[in-house]
C-alpha cells in the first residue's frame, strides 16, 4: 500500500459507518521510488541488500484512530511480474539447514545410536543421518537435545531402528511440520535467506505483490516450509506470462491490490470485474484458489472510499465469477480506549464477516500510530490472539518485514535478525490446527 499526503482521514464506527474527519490527521507520505513497479515500493531490504528489481514493496498505511476504528489509506506497491531482490547474502540462521549432529556413526556403544549423543551440536540436530550404523540398538533416545533439527526422520535406517528419535524439536527446524492449518504470514518483498530462516519457525506464508518469489529466497523457501503466494497486482498483465511465472507449488493467487486507490491498482469495480475472467484463466491453468481484490478504506484519490461498497459493486458486475475468499487490509490506531488494543481491528473484521459470506484473508494489517515498539507489540498480541481464534479468518499477514513509511512495524532488523516485535510475532501461540 502506498500512502499519499492528504488532509482527510477515515473514522469508523463499530457498525461499519465511516466518515471523513477534518484536516489535521495526515496519511503517510507517498514514495514512488520503486525501480520497476508501477506502484510505490516502500518496503525496505536489510542494510546492504540489493534492491534493484523490486517487485512492489508495500507502502504503509493511512490514518488510524477514530473513536471506533480508524480507517487507513493503505495499499500495496509494485507491479506484478518482477521478483524482489532481497537482502544480499545471509547464511542460514541457527537451526536452519540440517547440517551436522550425525552422531549415530558411533552407534557401537548403544548410547549414541542414531544421533542421540551426536545431537549435542544443537544447531542443526539432523542427527538421524548417522543412524546407518546403529547396530547397537536403542541409543537414539538420547537425541532429544537437537535444538535446530527437523532431521530426526533421517536416522531411521539403523538396523535397530531407534535412532530416528534424535534431533526432533529444533527451534529452527520446522520444515517437516504440518502447516496446513497455519494462518500467520508476512507482506514483504526483500527477504534474504537469513531473513526467511529467522521468520520460518512462526511464519507459514508470505507474498510480495508480484508473481515470483523474492530473488534472495528463490529455491530456499520450500525447504523452510514457507509458502509463497503470487499476486496479479493490477490491470496490465498477460495471462500466459503470469501463468508461466508462478512457481510450482503455489496453491493460491491473490487478486488486484487495493484497486479502489488511484495510487495502487487503480481499477473501478466495473473494470476489475471485466478483467476478472482473465485472472480466473490463470487460476484454472495453474489449479489455484482465487482471492478477491484486496480492499481498504481510502481517504482520498479513490474510485470508492468505502471498501464494502467497492466489493458490493464488484460482485454485482461479476456475477458467477470465481472468488474463493475475500482479501482485506486494515490499519487502525493502537489505543481504542478499552483493555484490548486491537478493538478497532476486531470491529472491522466483524463488519466484514457480517457483510460477506466467504472466508477472509487479512493480507495487510498493523497499528499505524504506535508511538513506541511496546505500544505496537501490545496491539500485535491482542490482534494475533483474535485472528488465530477467529474461524472466518483463514490467513493474515503483518505489514511488514521492514518499512520506511510507518514507525515501529518492522519484524526484521539487520539481515537475518528479528526485532523485538518480530520475535513476538514468530513466537505467539498458533491455533490448534497449526502444527507449529
Amino acid at each position: 500500500m502506498t500512502l499519499g499526503l492528504t488532509d482527510r482521514r477515515w473514522w469508523c464506527t463499530a457498525a461499519g459507518l465511516c466518515l471523513v474527519a477534518a484536516a489535521g490527521c495526515s496519511e503517510e507520505p507517498e514514495d514512488d521510488s520503486s525501480p520497476t513497479a508501477s506502484g510505490a515500493d516502500t518496503s525496505t531490504g536489510a542494510t546492504g541488500a540489493t534492491s534493484g528489481s523490486a517487485t512492489g514493496g508495500e507502502a504503509g498505511s493511512s490514518g488510524s484512530g477514530g473513536t471506533t476504528g480508524g480507517a487507513s489509506g493503505g495499499g500495496g506497491g509494485g507491479a506484478s511480474g518482477q521478483a524482489a531482490t532481497g537482502g544480499v547474502g545471509g547464511e542460514s540462521a541457527t537451526g536452519g539447514t540440517q547440517a551436522s549432529g550425525a552422531g549415530g556413526s558411533g552407534g557401537t556403544s548403544g548410547d549414541s545410536g542414531a544421533g542421540g549423543s551426536g545431537g549435542t551440536s544443537g544447531n542443526s540436530g539432523a542427527g538421524g543421518s548417522g543412524g546407518t550404523s546403529g547396530n547397537s540398538g536403542t541409543g537414539g533416545s538420547g537425541g532429544t537435545s537437537g535444538n535446530g533439527g527437523a532431521g530426526g526422520a533421517s536416522g531411521a535406517s539403523g538396523s535397530s531402528g531407534a535412532g530416528a528419535a534424535a534431533g526432533s524439536s529444533g527451534s529452527g527446524g520446522t520444515a517437516g511440520v504440518d502447516r496446513s492449518g497455519c494462518k500467520r504470514g508476512v507482506a514483504y518483498g526483500y527477504h534474504s535467506e537469513a531473513d526467511m530462516t529467522a521468520l520460518s519457525p512462526g511464519v507459514s506464508w508470505w507474498y510480495n505483490w508480484a508473481t515470483r518469489p523474492d530473488s534472495g529466497v528463490s529455491g530456499v523457501y520450500e525447504t523452510l516450509g514457507v509458502e509463497y503466494v503470487p499476486m496479479v497486482w493490477g490491470g496490465s498483465f498477460d495471462v500466459a506470462t503470469v501463468a508461466s511465472e508462478i512457481p510450482s507449488g503455489a496453491v493460491w493467487v491473490l487478486g488486484f491490490n487495493e484497486p479502489n486507490f488511484f495510487s495502487q491498482a487503480n481499477l473501478s469495480a466495473a473494470q476489475a470485474a471485466a478483467l476478472w475472467p482473465q485472472v480466473e484463466q490463470i487460476a484454472t491453468q495453474r489449479d489455484l484458489g482465487l482471492v478477491s481484490p484486496a480492499v481498504n478504506y481510502c481517504g482520498g484519490g479513490c474510485h470508492d472510499t468505502d471498501p464494502f461498497n467497492y466489493l458490493d459493486d464488484f460482485f454485482a458486475a461479476c456475477t458467477g465469477c470465481q472468488v474463493d475468499t475475500i482479501a482485506i487490509h486494515i490499519y487502525v490506531g493502537c489505543n481504542a480506549g478499552g483493555t484490548n488494543h486491537a478493538e478497532w481491528l476486531i470491529n472491522h473484521v466483524e463488519n466484514y464477516k457480517a457483510r460477506f459470506e466467504q472466508p477472509i484473508w487479512l493480507t495487510e494489517f498493523a497499528c499505524d500510530d504506535a508511538a513506541t515498539m511496546e505500544e505496537q507489540r501490545q496491539f500485535m498480541v491482542d490482534a494475533v490472539t483474535y485472528l488465530e481464534n477467529e474461524p472466518r479468518i483463514v490467513r493474515y499477514a503483518w505489514f511488514a518485514g521492514r518499512a520506511n513509511n510507518m514507525n515501529n512495524v518492522d519484524l526484521l532488523g539487520a539481515d537475518g535478525q528479528l526485532t523485538e516485535l518480530g520475535d513476538t510475532y514468530v513466537h505467539l501461540p498458533h491455533n490448534a490446527a497449526c502444527g507449529l
